[in-house]
């Protein structure tokens, strides 16, 4: 499977990485900072009358310089500085030479010194943000991990756009396992913002990255995401944490069964169905069955079932959140993905590659959205594909290789059991979550 790289789509479109680079614009803006400053006093020093001592005022560049370069340059500019002043003093000195020869280049050191110390404070601070920076990086990469252009016989490209500021990961939340069963992805949104909706999604993420590679059956993956869910709240509860006591979250959950590779198998938590381009380019949203979002199993509704679409080589598969569905432009309408699209396809649309078409699409949502972002939206295109991406050893290929299912009538008694245990589980979530409110209650 090829991994895709920092400097590739993913990072340009997910938000570019930590730039290298100062902020401030770099040796450059400095350069320029001390000549034009210098510049400007030197031409006011010379061009005014004797009285009137412009040359004073260079103490104020090492101040200014301080913001943007480090405590070495800062030092190195104010002597400097100095050596301008003494050739100042050397071509046109002051009527009070002797006084000011000594007091210019004390007020010129007095305001060195201070930039030294504010370029110091500024690095200290900046080196703490930097730690605090790497720190959520990692935290971020560990929840919204990074993914391969290739998983099997499917070529994907994703796109994530949190609502806050500065941010990689929000309320949405997708993923991509391959297991012994076939490659299985789940796209969702938690309700709620910031940090608890964070938090749901990482619990969300962890359930599915372990139960779509251990569990055969689509089913059993999707009770363990409902079972994960009423999980987060519980806990919420349990330790009084600013979380969301009663979170829920829609998502689709999907399947590509190796045993029919013209077919997807999907089950829909609530959430917006998916749009789907055909090998000749064809749009059409697909008719699913929805059942009740993640975290709601509880309210006594059977578990979401199981729809099994077309889905052949050439075909494509796009998901999203309704940060894309109510994107508004600067009049209040909703962006109309489903009728945009078709549009935005053009007569080879369909052969464009994934990339192309994510690109394509979360341009026209960027045009579409006036003002910054009100919600998190994420963007998942799937495409099927003739060729199948190799594994980079044997062992990894092992790792994932197909395992025959198990005899129909097995089969059919796992079902049972699995219904049976949802049903059981659902019941034990509910008098623990009865009974942690009653406690708190009488405390």
């Amino acid at each position: 499977m090829t991994s895709r790289g920092s400097s590739g789509f993913y990072s340009s479109i997910r938000g570019a990485g930590p730039s290298d680079s100062r902020p401030t614009g770099g040796w450059r803006a400095v350069v320029l900072l001390v000549a034009v400053m210098a510049l400007i006093i030197t031409t006011l020093d010379v061009a005014t009358p004797a009285d009137f001592r412009a040359r004073a005022l260079l103490g104020l560049v090492p101040i200014m310089v301080a913001l943007l370069a480090p405590v070495t340059v800062t030092a190195v500019v104010t002597g400097l500085l100095i050596c301008v002043y003494v050739g100042l003093q050397a071509v046109a000195p002051l009527p009070t030479s002797g006084s000011w020869a000594v007091l210019g280049p004390l007020m010129i050191g007095t305001g060195g010194l201070l930039g030294v110390l504010i370029a110091r404070r500024r690095e200290e601070q900046r080196a703490r943000v930097q730690a605090l920076t790497d720190i959520a990086e990692a935290t971020q990469r560990a929840v919204m991990r990074g993914l391969p252009e290739r998983f099997e016989d499917l070529r994907i490209a994703d796109f994530y756009q949190p609502a806050a500021r500065a941010a990689r990961v929000g309320g949405d939340w997708y993923d991509f396992q391959p297991s012994p069963y076939g490659v299985r992805a789940v796209l969702g949104d938690v309700s709620g913002k910031g940090l608890p909706a964070v938090s749901a999604s990482a619990w969300l993420l962890g359930a599915f990255r372990e139960a779509a590679y251990h569990e055969e059956r689509i089913e059993e993956v999707a009770r363990r995401l409902e079972i994960a869910m009423q999980r987060y709240s519980a806990w919420t509860r349990i330790t009084n944490d600013e979380g969301l006591t009663d979170a829920f979250s829609t998502g689709l959950l999907l399947h590509f069964p190796p045993t029919a590779p013209e077919y997807l198998d999907v089950v829909n938590f609530g959430h917006e169905p998916p749009l789907v381009v055909t090998a000749d380019g064809r749009v059409h949203t697909p008719d699913l069955p929805a059942g009740l979002p993640l975290g709601m199993g509880t309210l006594g509704a059977a578990a979401p079932g199981m729809a099994r679409l077309p889905f052949g080589v050439g075909d494509t598969l796009i998901l999203f959140t309704d940060g894309v569905t109510e994107c508004r432009d600067e009049d209040g309408t909703f962006y109309p993905v489903r009728e945009r699209l078709p549009r935005l396809l053009s007569s080879r649309g369909a052969q464009e590659s994934p990339e192309a078409l994510l690109r394509l699409l979360a341009e026209d949502l960027r045009e579409h959205r006036y003002g910054p972002p009100s919600d998190d939206a994420a963007i998942t295109v799937i495409r099927r594909t003739a060729q199948r991406a190799p594994y980079v050893n044997e062992a990894d290929a092992e790792l994932y290789a197909y395992r025959p299912k198990e005899p129909a009538d097995t089969a059919d008694t796992a079902v049972r059991g699995a219904v049976a245990q949802y049903a059981t589980d659902m019941r034990f979530l509910e008098c623990a979550s009865r009974s942690i409110s009653s406690t708190k209650a009488s405390a």
